[in-house]
């Protein structure tokens, strides 16, 4: 399946559906200064070799990240342009958190004999200002949080849908956003409330995406999900398959 995707340009679109709403280039370097939960907005892509001293682009990076009121977070991915990145940040004390799998479907390859009935309905809100504030109450953000989340949706060049899953009672039980660009969808902020748990929304809702993504001409579904999360093996059910990893450094103090 990898060989009939380009997992560079993957890497690309994952970057443009969290692009942050506040960022700056420094020598090769993508730094996002975005409050909120995703840290792929708030962290540092090294994507291409830098021409200046690796200790002058971290001085500049870690002041313009204080002056933001953000830890400085790197995101340590197959396609960082310096290959020394990883190993320098290490002997400084940047410690290694948040492994996380990129996993990738080819969406006619996509498997739904597993779901299991689910008694819901499944919305869409289109008003993206207030899909945003169901994600992050439901998450659990705060205030700047919530206000990030809707500002890099508001700005964004990409399709955005947020789509929910409401029980028998009408009560907001589940939700999942997809973000599309061109064929590739991705699919970001799964999650289901606890008290509705291990009763099949979230996985019928995240079917109903891929169906509509697949019959609107997707081509790629793929998502991002911690190492240790249990969740891969629901992912993994529908046909999606790891493709490469990244990881986060920063300093101990910042390291979550």
């Amino acid at each position: 399946m990898t060989t009939e995707i380009n997992l560079r340009r993957l890497e690309e679109i994952s970057q443009n559906a969290s692009r942050p709403d506040r960022g700056l280039m420094i020598d090769g370097w993508s730094v996002g200064l975005s409050p909120g939960l995703a840290k792929r907005s708030r962290c540092v892509n090294a994507f291409y070799p830098s021409a200046r001293p690796f200790a002058v682009n971290l001085t500049e990076t870690r002041a313009a990240f204080a002056k933001a009121n953000l830890p400085c977070v790197f995101r340590v991915t197959p396609f960082v342009g310096d290959t020394t990145l990883d190993a320098r940040l290490e002997a400084l004390g940047y410690v290694k958190f948040d492994p996380t799998l990129v996993m990738v479907i080819n969406l006619s390859h996509l498997q739904l004999a597993h779901l299991r009935p689910a008694t819901a309905t499944y919305k869409k809100q289109e008003d993206l200002s207030l899909a945003a504030s169901w994600v992050a109450d439901m998450r659990g953000d705060d205030a700047r949080e919530t206000a990030g989340l809707a500002e890099r949706w508001r700005l964004s060049v990409v399709e955005v849908s947020a789509s929910f899953a409401f029980d028998e009672a009408g009560v907001r039980v589940a939700r999942s956003v997809a973000i599309r660009e061109d064929d590739h969808v991705g699919i970001f902020d799964v999650g289901t409330v606890a008290a509705s748990l291990n009763r099949g929304y979230a996985s019928a809702l995240l079917a109903t995406q891929l169906i509509e993504a697949r019959h609107s001409g997707a081509r790629v579904a793929y998502l991002q999900v911690r190492a240790d999360n249990p969740a891969r093996r629901i992912y993994e059910r529908f046909g999606f398959r790891d493709t490469y990893d990244y990881w986060y450094r920063a300093l101990p103090a910042d390291a979550h």
